[in-house]
């Protein structure tokens, strides 16, 4: 059986405060860790958002485009 759930970050905006005063001394302690994905360039994009459909990325996928 296979099972698709979502939320939406509105549902849980209440939480907000509770959650920041939880996030942010980690952060300023640096004892939170967390990992982006870049790619570079938008001619990178099709192929990260099949990878992202795939689970090729680690942690927060980003492609960088630049103005040049």
């Amino acid at each position: 059986m296979i099972t698709m759930r979502h939320f939406s970050a509105f549902e849980f905006y209440h939480l907000l405060s509770k959650f920041a005063e939880f996030v942010l001394p980690q952060i300023q302690e640096n004892r939170l860790i967390y990992v982006e994905d870049i790619a570079e360039g938008l001619g990178s994009g099709p192929a990260v958002l099949v990878g992202l459909f795939r689970g090729r990325n680690v942690g927060k996928q980003l492609v960088l485009a630049a103005c040049e």
